[in-house]
């Protein structure tokens, strides 16, 4: 198995049509990669369960102090995008992730993982992103913020 270069974008909004928009631009043949939502994530007494991620995403929507990482897995393996993710953080952002195959090899081609990235942060019409490599992406926008500030550097 090799390795995957995630690519991240965030934007201040909980909005699930961006949300389903993101997913059927970037990963429209998808499946979801978990069966069942608990809030709070990964509870032994949750407050609230959902069977699938578009009734999660329309909760987070409206509840923006809730976090949550949701992730599909692309079910078109000719595809350079092989999975998708959104992160819901607690200060009511949404971070936007694909993760891409990256060459770990000696001559570290990111010439794959750039393109997304290119792509992401027209699609959003945003600066704010950077890549990754099998790392989840920050926790708040100002985190997120000073990481793409580090790396511009």
């Amino acid at each position: 198995m090799g390795y995957l270069a995630d690519i991240y974008v965030i934007k201040q909004t909980r909005s699930k049509k961006l949300a389903d928009d993101f997913l059927s631009h970037f990963l429209p043949n998808r499946t979801e990669s978990a069966d069942e939502y608990l809030i709070p994530e990964y509870s032994d007494n949750p407050i609230h369960e959902f069977d699938n991620a578009d009734e999660l995403m329309s909760f987070l929507e409206i509840n923006e102090t809730h976090s949550h990482r949701i992730y599909w897995r692309n079910t078109d393996e000719k595809s350079l995008n092989k999975h998708g993710m959104i992160f819901y953080n607690e200060d009511g952002t949404m971070t936007f992730g694909i993760s891409r195959d990256a060459d770990m090899s000696g001559n570290l081609n990111t010439e794959n993982e750039d393109q997304c990235l290119t792509e992401m942060k027209e699609y959003f019409d945003t600066n704010l992103g950077y890549i990754n490599y099998e790392n989840p992406p920050a926790d708040s926008y100002k985190e997120f913020v000073e990481i793409v500030n580090k790396l511009e550097k």
